[in-house]
């Protein structure tokens, strides 16, 4: 038997699980970070029971559930209100060639991330551990922290530095978000993931039309986006988007495929929201908490390898819903289900 067709197939699983891998760890390390930050740092808060949209609606204030409902659902579309206006602001300045407010605009936004959420988790972590500190020494660390990131993030650095920066920078925003109310995190997770079809799918879409431009004047996408390229093969040449329909695929061109695709890339709203749903679940229990990381995983992995399978038809896939809409049903299921079997192993004195 010739040990060719055994090669390919272990060189095709290599070549995809390079691919695969180089997302899913910095995904599980920020969603274990978040977490571990939710836990214990966010009760020693002196404002962590102040939602960060009162100034909207506060579901708290509410009366009865079909209140609670309501407001949940009007301070989620405010929040997916404001992604968009944001993400139609990002494509008009991308599209007449307005780069230097546009990176104006990104440079504020990590100077929030890198110097303001920074010291309030320095703070809280220094306090948790019982580490003494000065306001002179955190100053100058954090200012010589966020400088590098600024660096790294707007000029130039190593790729892998570059990275570690992303996923800092994911962590604090996310973490950041942990302060909404449960009913209006569930909102708002459902309402962006239906908001990133649309968006990405969509041909008028925000999204869509930012990628679109991008590939035609072959420039990187502008904004946080966490990229592996520097873990795998290079890049080949952007797709065309002139496939009407998807041949079958055989092994050799999905051998093809896994080594000459362009390495993927997801967006740091991805990171967060991942992170925001797996650490609303861990309130609920390990259980709840262990299925929902392993249903984000198993969602963002099948919607890699559909990209990989279907790159010449299709420009990039929205990376929330598949995994945010399986984790949210597979919450559900374990509050159900299994808090109740927990419960009964509990009072049995068994292990669960």
């Amino acid at each position: 038997m010739s040990s060719g067709p055994l090669l390919d197939d272990a060189r095709l699983s290599r070549d995809v699980g390079l691919r695969v891998v180089s997302l899913v760890v910095p995904v599980t390390v920020t969603m274990l970070a978040v977490v571990w930050s939710f836990s214990y740092l966010s009760p020693i808060y002196v404002n962590n029971q102040v939602p960060p949209l009162q100034v909207v609606v506060n579901e708290n204030n509410a009366d009865n559930v079909r209140e609670k409902f309501v407001y949940s659902l009007l301070a989620a579309l405010t929040v997916v209100g404001c992604v968009m206006a944001a993400t139609f602001a990002i494509v008009a300045l991308y599209h007449f060639h307005l780069q230097f407010v546009l990176y104006g605009w990104l440079a504020f936004s990590a100077v929030c991330m890198f110097f303001m959420l920074l010291w309030i988790w320095l703070d809280l972590f220094c306090t948790y551990f019982q580490i003494p500190y000065n306001a002179i020494t955190m100053g100058i660390f954090v200012w010589n922290f966020g400088a590098v990131g600024l660096v790294t993030l707007f000029y130039y650095s190593h790729p892998t530095v570059t990275q570690v920066y992303l996923v800092i920078a994911s962590i604090l925003t996310a973490w950041s978000l942990t302060s909404l109310p449960e009913w209006s995190t569930w909102a708002l997770l459902i309402c962006i993931a239906t908001y990133d079809i649309v968006a990405v799918l969509w041909q008028q879409g925000p999204l869509h039309r930012l990628i679109k431009i991008a590939q035609e004047r072959d420039e990187p996408i502008p904004g946080f986006i966490y990229d592996s390229a520097h873990r795998i093969a290079p890049i080949s040449q952007p797709a065309t988007e002139n496939s009407a329909h998807v041949r079958p695929v055989s092994a050799e061109s999905l051998m093809v495929t896994a080594q000459n695709a362009a390495p993927f890339k997801l967006g740091l709203g991805d990171f967060i929201f991942y992170s925001l749903l797996v650490s609303r679940a861990s309130l609920s229990g390990f259980v709840s908490w262990g299925f929902c990381v392993v249903s984000i995983l198993v969602g963002m992995v099948g919607t890699l390898l559909s990209l990989l399978l279907f790159r010449n038809s299709l420009r990039a896939l929205p990376a929330l819903p598949c995994s945010i809409f399986l984790s949210i049903v597979v919450f559900v299921l374990c509050r159900l289900l299994v808090g109740s079997l927990s419960t009964f192993a509990s009072h049995h004195l068994l292990v669960l």
